[in-house]
């Protein structure tokens, strides 16, 4: 019998040192394709900025990024994600704090629940709210400079389903939102001509 302790005491070793506890998760959403050392799925408070991958920019921490409100539909108010200084001047309402659940990235609205909506190639990033139940794909992951020189971008990158590279910033009527491989195939929600690259920057609270 105290043979047998001690082996389960062995077994249960790893489990201790995998602790829930640790941000890097073992078992990866699609939202961080293969689940690289240093990427991570859940963190409860971050903002986003975006970061032009094409031009100087004039501040390494990007253009922030708010999610502002474009339409309510009874109970459920949906956003899209876009530059603060855009959402400002055109008077929209705007949350600039977002949590990431397991994959799920969703702006934090007072008193509501809140979700990320599905996106295809040629969509922007868009959200919903509500005071009743909700819930979103888990497509997002952070992923994180691993990089034992100290080189590239120091803030971890937002991902969607793997993919860090393929954002842009586009202009969308009074707003510059952020689209997901944009194309002129899209019915009129942005100017295609204007998108210019950018890659998303997450900073932790």
């Amino acid at each position: 019998m105290l043979a047998f302790s001690f082996l389960a005491a062995a077994l249960s070793l790893p489990a201790v040192i995998a602790s829930p506890a640790l941000r890097l998760r073992q078992v990866f959403p699609p939202g961080c394709g293969t689940g690289a050392p240093g990427d991570f799925d859940t963190t409860p408070s971050l903002s986003l900025a975006a970061l032009n991958t094409t031009l100087p920019n004039s501040s390494s921490n990007g253009t922030p990024l708010v999610a502002a409100m474009t339409d309510i539909f009874g109970a459920q108010s949906n956003y899209v994600l876009a530059t603060k200084a855009s959402a400002e001047a055109s008077l929209k309402f705007t949350v600039s704090d977002f949590s990431l659940e397991t994959g799920a990235l969703s702006p934090i609205v007072s008193n509501q629940n809140s979700a990320d909506q599905d996106v295809s190639p040629g969509d922007p990033l868009e959200f919903s709210s509500s005071t009743g139940s909700i819930s979103g794909p888990e497509i997002y992951c952070g992923i994180a400079n691993t990089d034992p020189a100290g080189g590239g971008i120091p803030e971890p990158l937002l991902s969607l389903n793997g993919d860090t590279s393929d954002f842009s910033l586009c202009q969308s009527g009074e707003l510059t939102v952020v689209v997901y491989e944009p194309t002129s195939d899209n019915f009129g929600v942005y100017d295609f001509d204007s998108c210019y690259g950018v890659d998303l920057l997450i900073f932790e609270h």
